[in-house]
């Protein structure tokens, strides 16, 4: 009961961590049984991975293509295992612990899968890292943060069933000194009722506000339109200038 225990322990920390490492390790070569290479066993819990000092040399192992991990008798260097591949590959490692190799083997036999619902895809699951992050973007909050709303500019809530522009917030930020009459007009002026709302309010009342281009072109003129560009531009009392800035790709 006590190496199961100890194995499960070990299998959840290969999910939630990196890795798991076994040192001294020596690979022996498959064609060459008197070539060793010394190096390090890193279990990862979707691979074995064995590297040489140097990092010359990496041989990964999927745990979902091991076939059978055997254990062969002890010699003088230590606990050999033996690891053979469903693509036929296989690989001999000498472990110097005995109590390592036990470890190894028991681990490696309970993460080759047998079925496909454990694999490490539908296995793992992932920390929830939304009770850690910012709270929800909230669009109240951010015109607050900019000081909406002011004497200037105000919050109206006439697209709050998207029945104006569907692309627009429920609530949309207008200079004070419009009209709803304004606000519809433009909404039917520009394309899928992209009225020029706020986006961006700086501390010396320069402001950015977005819409999109006229249905009819430039040639067509709405009163309602220009009415409301016209409110935009008195919101800022040190300038009497406004940029219109066309944005689409030639």
């Amino acid at each position: 009961r006590q190496i199961s225990s100890k194995i499960e322990q070990l299998k959840t920390f290969l999910i939630h961590n990196s890795h798991y490492k076994v040192e001294n390790v020596r690979l022996i070569d498959r064609f060459n049984n008197r070539q060793q290479i010394i190096g390090t066993i890193f279990l990862t819990s979707t691979h074995l991975i064995f590297v040489d000092p140097e990092g010359k040399r990496e041989t990964w192992i999927l745990h979902s293509l091991i076939s059978t991990v055997d254990r062969l008798p002890i010699t003088q260097l230590g606990s050999p295992l033996r690891i053979r591949t469903k693509h036929f590959f296989s690989a001999d490692f000498i472990i110097p612990k005995e109590r390592d190799c036990s470890d190894l083997h028991a681990t490696l036999s309970q993460l080759k899968p047998d079925s496909y619902e454990k694999l490490y895809c539908f296995l793992y699951q992932a920390p929830n890292y939304l009770e850690k992050v910012w709270d929800p973007f909230l669009l109240a909050t951010e015109y607050m943060r900019m000081g909406v709303p002011n004497p200037e500019w105000k919050v109206e809530d006439n697209n709050s069933n998207f029945e104006m522009c569907d692309t627009y917030p429920p609530l949309i930020y207008v200079p004070t000194s419009t009209t709803k009459s304004m606000l519809l007009g433009s909404s039917k002026f520009r394309s899928r009722g992209r009225l020029p709302i706020l986006t961006y309010l700086h501390p010396n009342g320069a402001s950015i506000t977005r819409c999109s281009q006229p249905l009819s072109g430039f040639s067509a003129r709405c009163l309602e339109d220009e009415q409301l560009l016209q409110c935009i531009l008195k919101t800022n009392s040190q300038s009497n200038t406004m940029y219109i800035i066309d944005t689409r790709p030639r």
